[in-house]
């Protein structure tokens, strides 16, 4: 008993490490776009395509990830996941074909919602530990050194592209092996609810998802698909507003200041937002969705100064900045609600929905988006954020009044 308590222990504590390291290709990313242009020959087209595609068979299969990750339990879903990014990245650094690179794409976004499941073994080892109101501070340091290690492969990632294109690539593959094998040293502990006898749990199996549970998957699928085409459109707005006056070397050279600023205040976003929880606990939903309003204000004012260039510079990325400073507060924020009101064998369920309607948002709004911007320019776009996220603000007072008042979820809480 002594010896399981001193691994899971041991587990809750490399679990920021191993998120850090997992959570997305992190020498990949800073140099994505030029990899599969210049290295594997793809146009704009294909790329928005790899994505598209992606998404819409991770969304269709669902249903068949969730009989799976039932199947196999938690443990065995993040080894599966671990796996499936090591022969992502495989795939991805050999395939030379647009069929192979269709393939990575559908790999990745397969692997991610197995390993997924990684959040549901950190909550119920906590658990276990009676330690369960502290996985938003574990998940928001994770965050933290996730922020921290995305910063300096920004840095380094470049130049390892222009030494060899596929230096980022071997090193990601060399990464995979090792959290692979990390990964076959998970344990879950085994626990009965507090909360729910066995009948009470034998009957939740076949049991619906509460309204409050949706309502919290909702609101994450409709936050994150702001935040995430509001910050693409926001840099992208930034970079036609800044070339009206700078040369394209000076827009290049400022934009990267901006992107490393930003950076820079997503770790701060998320060292401030953890502190600000332990104080006002479920109203940071409201007060982070204020911000995602303030955000896209900040870039629409920017854009219709004329009379400053500097001025117009501030503010505009000032809200570029907040935008990256509260996206992950959000999310744990949700997890680590969505978790603590369902019941325990909905636990993989809830986590996969949870990924599953935040893609299906993000998608159908990038493809409304697309549209829009055939007839109008990126300013409408931001506009547009802005009274999305005024309506997000509404749903996150509602949901702040149903968490605080709903009987389930002070039972299971």
């Amino acid at each position: 008993m002594k010896q399981d308590t001193e691994k899971i222990n041991k587990i809750v504590k490399i679990y920021p490490i191993f998120y850090s390291l997992t959570a997305d290709t992190i020498f990949f990313v800073p140099i994505d776009t030029l990899f599969l242009t210049l290295v594997k020959n793809l146009n704009a087209s294909q790329i928005s395509a790899l994505t598209t595609i992606g998404l819409l068979i991770c969304i269709l299969s669902q249903k068949i990830i969730e009989k799976i990750a039932k199947k196999i339990g938690n443990v065995n879903s993040i080894r599966l996941g671990c796996f499936l990014l090591l022969v992502s990245a495989i795939i991805l650094t050999f395939g030379n074909s647009f069929i192979a690179l269709i393939l990575y794409k559908i790999t990745i976004e397969y692997a991610y919602m197995f390993w997924l499941m990684s959040n549901i073994l950190l909550k119920n080892n906590l658990t276990y530990m009676n330690r369960k109101d502290e996985y938003f501070f574990v998940r928001n340091k994770a965050k933290i050194m996730y922020g921290i290690a995305t910063m300096i492969t920004a840095l380094i990632s470049g130049y390892l592209f222009n030494i060899n294109a596929y230096f980022p690539l071997y090193i990601s593959i060399f990464l995979y092996v090792i959290t692979f094998m990390l990964s076959l040293n998970f344990k879950e502990a085994e626990y009965m609810d507090e909360n729910e006898s066995e009948k009470e749990i034998k009957h939740s199996k076949n049991t619906k998802l509460s309204a409050l549970v949706i309502l919290v998957i909702l609101s994450n699928a409709l936050f994150y698909a702001i935040i995430k085409l509001g910050q693409n459109n926001s840099k992208l707005f930034m970079q036609y507003d800044f070339s009206n006056v700078l040369s394209v070397e000076n827009v290049t050279y400022l934009l990267t200041t901006i992107v490393l600023i930003s950076r820079v205040s997503r770790i701060i976003g998320n060292i401030v937002l953890g502190k600000l929880y332990r104080k006002i606990k479920d109203k940071l939903s409201i007060l982070l969705t204020i911000l995602e309003l303030l955000a896209f204000s900040l870039v629409v004012v920017g854009h219709y100064i004329s009379f400053n260039f500097m001025l117009k510079v501030v503010i505009m990325a000032t809200g570029f900045c907040i935008i990256l400073a509260i996206r992950d507060s959000f999310q744990v924020y949700i997890e680590d609600t969505a978790l603590r009101i369902s019941k325990k064998e909905q636990q993989q369920k809830v986590m996969i929905k949870i990924e599953v309607y935040r893609k299906l948002i993000q998608l159908i709004f990038g493809l409304l988006f697309t549209l829009v911007l055939t007839k109008f320019d990126l300013s409408v776009v931001i506009i547009i954020l802005c009274v999305l996220s005024t309506i997000e603000i509404i749903l996150n007072k509602g949901m702040y009044d149903r968490l605080v008042n709903d009987k389930n979820t002070e039972r299971y809480s």
